[in-house]
Formats: C-alpha cells, structure tokens, sequence
C-alpha cells in the first residue's frame, strides 16, 4: 500500500463518522408522528358583513330669531367642536329690541323716581317699582340674547348639509345646518339572508374599519330589520350597530367591516385539518387502531380555526394519525 493511500484512509474514516453523526443528530430530531382523538365540539366561524359608519345622531342647527345670515363658518364635511361658530346671523334685530327694552326701563325708572319724588301713595310706589323691575328683567334678557347671533356646534361633529346662503332670510326656527354627531357613530349594513340566523340573538359584535388598519372596535346591535331589501339581486335584512367606542380619525361615510364570532356547527365530530390526505375530490385519514395504520376514506363537512368536520367515515374516539412536520 503506498503512502499516500494511507494516509488517505483516517480522513475517510473521519468524513464517514462525520456523516454517520450528523445523520443520527438528524434522525433523532425529527418531527414525530402524533396521534389525534377523533372528538366532538362545536365549530365556531367569524361572519363578515360589510357596511358603513353613520352618525346614530344628527343635530339640527336653527336660527332663534327672524333675521338674515350675515355669515357662514363652515362648509360641508368640516369637521367643528362643541361651541364653534357655525353662522352668524345679522343682529338688527336684537340691537332694535335691546333699545326698545332700554327705552322702557328708563322710562319706568323715571316713572318710579317721580312716584317717590312726590310721595305718591304706597300702592302707587309698589306699581312703579314692580314695573322697573320687570323692564330692568326685560332689558337684561335682551341683552343676554345678543349672543344668539352666533350660532354654536352643540356638540363635536361633522357638518353634513347647509340649507341656506349668506345673506339668506330666515325665519324664527329655521334649520341652517345639519351636524352629525361623532361621538355616537355606528355601522349600517344589510346581511344576506343566509347570515341573518346568526344575528337573531346576537348582542355584541367587532367592527374594523378599511381606512384604520389596526384599528378595532366593540359594537352593540341596536336595531334589526325585520323586513327584507333586495338589492342588485341580493336579499338581505338592514342591520345597526352602535360602538362601544370611536376615534378621532373615525368619520361618517367609512367603510367598515361587522364580524360576529359564532357556533356554526353545534357538537360535530371534527378533527385537525393537517390530517386530512386529499387525492383530486376525495379525502383520506390515517386511522391508527391497535398499532396498524388504516388509510380511510372519509366525507369532509365546514372547517373552521384549524378544524374539520367529518359527516361519515370515522367514529367518535377513533383515533387519527397526524402528519409530522405540522
């Protein structure tokens, strides 16, 4: 044997060894088989309904005295807070019934002065004072309505509609704006017939929102169409949800989203779906009895979070062999 083969032999023999190990290492770290026992439980799935934000109040906005609009604030889809000016009106009209009432007060104050001046009798006094009491009453409400030339947000909110211009008359009562109020929003949608069964007793829902990713909310049902609609061909029932809670960024008009987790399938026998062998419309598990494997055709119902349905071919407490590797 010449040297070289030799040496050759201890860094065979090594790569071997190497080799042997490391397969070793491999075959002991393997995913192992596990075994499933095939059980009943009821299967739960999250119902999508699509719909819209909408303001559960809407604020009118009225001119509490005959005038004209001197002035307009805000424009459609402006957003305002509690106590933002949303018009002026013009205050002729208050300034004329301030002089007037001002007139009567110094009226019946001389009225008064007089009285005590000459001594009149008491009654006479008593009757002069009570009036300038009333003017001077009169006078001050006038004075505190001079404020009613602005008209103010109520609340915050999203203006929806103006009904006048500037310059427009209007009357005592008249409506100028319309506000929806943000701080009560709720969705507006319409669910398919096929899914009104599962808001018949549902009380709390979730609610995302396209525009917000991220963005999660709690939703009370508030009201239930019992009517159907039909629209582009699609039966459905109006359904209302108002929010446990809102954000800023949240306005009337937004796309969002109900999703009401509920029981789809009460006690059913299901089982893992990775156990599931599918070959073209068929599907088979691996059913382990007394250590023999048996591969069985099976007959697939819903799935839902990981989970199958099996209408036939198994029975409760039969157990499942699970693909290693999931």
């Amino acid at each position: 044997m010449s040297e070289r083969r030799r040496r050759s032999i201890p860094i065979i023999l090594a790569l071997v060894t190497v080799a042997v190990v490391a397969g070793l290492w491999l075959w002991l770290r393997r995913p192992s088989e596990t075994v499933w026992v095939t059980q009943r439980a009821d299967l739960t799935a999250s119902v999508e309904v699509p719909g819209r934000l909408v303001s559960l109040r809407t604020l009118p906005l009225r001119a509490s005295y005959e005038t004209r609009v001197r002035l307009l604030a805000v424009a459609p889809g402006d957003r305002v807070r509690a106590g933002d000016i949303v018009a002026v009106l013009d205050d002729t009209p208050l300034l004329t019934r301030r002089a007037q009432a001002e007139q009567q007060l110094l009226q019946a104050e001389a009225t008064l002065s007089q009285a005590e001046a000459t001594d009149a009798p008491l009654e006479v006094r008593l009757r002069a004072e009570q009036q300038r009491r009333e003017a001077a009453r009169a006078f001050d409400e006038v004075t505190r309505r001079l404020a009613d030339k602005y008209v103010l947000a109520p609340s915050d909110g999203i203006v929806t509609e103006l009904l006048v211009s500037e310059g427009a008359p209007v009357t005592t009562g008249s409506i100028l704006a319309r506000l929806a109020d943000t701080s009560v929003l709720g969705v507006s949608a319409t669910i398919d017939e096929v899914d009104a069964r599962f808001f018949a007793e549902a009380t709390t829902v979730r609610v995302t929102v396209d525009a917000l990713p991220g963005w999660q909310g709690r939703g009370e049902v508030v009201g239930r169409g019992e009517s159907a609609t039909q629209q582009a061909g699609i039966v459905g029932f109006p359904l209302l949800i108002r929010l446990a809670e809102t954000a800023s960024d949240l306005r009337p008009g937004m796309t969002a989203t109900i999703h009401l987790d509920t029981i789809v399938r009460h006690d059913v026998l299901v089982v893992p779906e990775r156990a599931i062998r599918t070959v073209g419309e068929r599907a088979f598990v691996t059913v382990v009895t007394n250590g023999r494997r048996e591969e069985r055709e099976v007959t697939l119902g819903l799935r839902s979070s990981g989970l199958v349905e099996i209408a036939a071919g198994l029975a409760e407490g039969e157990q499942v062999l699970l693909p290693a590797g999931n």
